[in-house]
């Protein structure tokens, strides 16, 4: 028995305006109308494509010679069809003349196109049997299973029962189940699949494509741990070098961290634009210190993003990845504050013990600021240590422990230069459809201090200065949430909080016209910093996804120039007051933003 994929049959429906009609009708199943119609439409220079189409027609009609009548002329008109197509389908009309050598090597020359390849190879090798050469028909079995999907083998297991046949050897039991299992799970019966399978193996317990085969129907029953057992069961035996390929990527996907992720490279691009309400605070480099409002402006944004992974071995894994991105902001008065980000990483997660995994990275970052007075902003460099105890399917604990050099990278940014380490602790938890983690992180940003000029109106020859400490270390804690919403939408919600102490006092310095310094407002600045930041995602084709999401920053601080003061506070000799701090700690900044994203 031949199998004729509608793939194959419906490829070259897509000829163009002159054939709609009769496309039309081909696709509602009038075969008869759309020969008739195709006919019709048989004019150079669309000649080929018709009687193309008129071949598809009498062959889903049941009149296999006067479709391969079709495909000849079509074949020798200038337009002629796609070679390897067209050669599979004058296979299929030959074979159901019985003209079994003919149609042999018509699905041969189908080959050459790799969609078709492993069906082909398949009807050539049954091609071949019918013919009387059982022997060739087992030569092109193999090459089919060599490459075959799940669905192909059935077809290849099929075409091999045969061949038995027709050496004279019966299926043994353990066959005839692996047989049945491979038509149920055809079918989708993936419960019924799974338990012919398990007969099959314990039938020939050396089978391991059956342990495969029950591991891939419990997958796709969504019994992750069964389908872990099964394929790991299958690993142990004797396998064939495609399906050790098949059971290493089914437990990439029932596996965590970089292992999940899968193998080979991968790209994504993004564009989008939204409105920051506050840009004068970005947290990196506050240059316009004695801003009293806050200043809002539109941006562009664009990104991209490039992935390389990889499995050295069965146990560990690597990843090289790349990001950029650019932030532009619409204002001229903000422009400065435009952002570029340039990121590297190589990562390595090295898969311990089933439950237990351990995984190092390193890279770098690269920070640019402005558009017309574009220069470099921060550079740094680090490297992380994680281990993660996964002690479910559906749980795992993390730490994650990293260091950081980071540079200033003109004088004018000299203060960012300096030393970072993190820890952070998590628990994740992974439902069907939802995904939680929740965290607590302890990080010291020790970075220098700003030192800059003031305006004290003073013409006496008084002069001040701001000095400004960004150094820090902080303890946050949060939460994040992840829902898939159907096939197509997804929303997230991530929220935190951080309470960060600065580690030398700020001060307004004061220098008199005779020499002597003064110390204005000390203060040792402490902040306490909430995040919030929902997101909806809908999917809109295989490779294009529309995001739009909203951030929201509130920073409260005991620095703020908009404070009150307590009575007598601005005297001699430690002038200690809120008029003296060096800018507006207090603040809110929202962030709605559209993106378009899409990834390869």
């Amino acid at each position: 028995m031949m199998v004729v994929p509608a793939l194959a049959l419906a490829a070259m429906l897509a000829v163009g305006d002159p054939l709609a009609e009769a496309q039309q009708a081909f696709a509602q199943g009038n075969y008869e109308g759309a020969e008739q119609l195709a006919l019709q439409a048989a004019q150079p220079p669309r000649l080929g494509a018709a009687l193309y189409l008129v071949g598809l027609a009498r062959f889903r009609a049941g009149r296999p010679a006067d479709a391969l009548e079709a495909f000849d002329a079509a074949g020798r008109a200038e337009d002629a069809p796609e070679r390897a197509q067209w050669s599979f389908n004058r296979g299929a009309c030959l074979y159901a003349l019985a003209r079994f050598d003919e149609a042999e090597q018509a699905f041969l020359e189908a080959t050459a196109d790799e969609a078709l390849a492993q069906v082909a190879w398949v009807n050539a090798g049954f091609a071949a049997l019918d013919a009387g050469a059982p022997e060739r028909a087992a030569q092109w079995a193999a090459r089919a299973k060599a490459g075959a999907s799940e669905r192909e083998l059935a077809l290849v297991e099929d075409l091999l029962s045969g061949i038995a046949g027709a050496q004279g050897r019966s299926e043994s039991e353990g066959d005839e189940a692996y047989r049945q299992g491979l038509v149920s799970f055809d079918a989708g019966r993936f419960e019924e699949a799974r338990a012919q399978f398990l007969r099959a193996a314990k039938l020939e317990p050396s089978s391991g494509r059956a342990w495969l085969m029950a591991g891939a129907s419990a997958y796709r029953m969504d019994d992750r741990a069964a389908a872990r057992e099964d394929v790991t069961s299958a690993l142990a035996l004797p396998l064939e070098p495609r399906d050790q390929e098949i059971a290493r990527d089914y437990l990439d996907r029932l596996s965590f961290g970089l292992r999940a992720n899968g193998r080979g490279p991968a790209a994504s691009v993004a564009t989008g634009g939204g409105f920051d309400s506050n840009v004068l605070q970005i947290g990196v480099a506050q240059r316009d210190v004695l801003t009293g409002t806050e200043t809002g402006s539109a941006f562009a944004e664009v990104g991209l993003g490039l992935v390389a992974r990889f499995r050295l071995s069965d146990s560990v894994f690597a990843e090289l990845s790349y990001g950029g991105s650019q932030r532009a902001y619409a204002l001229a008065s903000v422009r400065d504050y435009s952002l570029q980000l340039h990121r590297a990483d190589a990562a390595v997660e090295l898969d311990v013990t089933r439950r237990f995994r351990l995984g190092v990275s390193s890279g770098g970052d690269l920070f640019f600021t402005g558009t017309s007075a574009f220069r470099g902003l921060q550079a740094s460099a680090g490297a992380s240590a994680w281990f993660v105890l996964d002690e479910s399917d559906v749980t795992s604990t993390r730490l994650d422990v990293s260091i950081a050099r980071k540079v200033g990278l003109v004088s004018e940014f000299s203060y960012l230069t300096g030393g970072r380490l993190d820890a952070t602790l998590s628990q994740s938890v992974r439902l069907r459809s939802l995904g939680m983690t929740a965290w607590y992180r302890y990080r010291e940003d020790r970075i220098g201090t700003l030192v800059q000029q003031a305006s004290s109106g003073d013409t006496s020859g008084t002069s001040q200065e701001y000095v400004i400490p960004f150094a820090w270390t902080g303890h946050a804690a949060g939460a994040s949430a992840r829902w898939e919403l159907g096939e197509r939408w997804e929303a997230s919600l991530s929220a935190g909080v951080e309470w960060r102490n600065y580690l030398s006092e700020s001060s307004l310095r004061n220098q008199a016209a005779d020499g002597s310094v003064e110390e204005w407002g000390r203060r040792r600045r402490k902040d306490v910093r909430f995040v919030l930041g929902p997101a909806v995602s809908a999917r809109l084709t295989e490779h294009l996804q529309l995001t739009v999401r909203y951030d929201l920053l509130v920073n409260e601080s005991n620095v703020d120039t908009r404070l009150a003061d307590p009575a007598n506070a601005c005297t001699a000799p430690e002038y200690s007051c809120h008029r003296y701090d060096y800018t507006n700690g207090n603040y809110h900044k929202h962030l709605p933003m559209l993106e378009l994203g899409a990834t390869w």
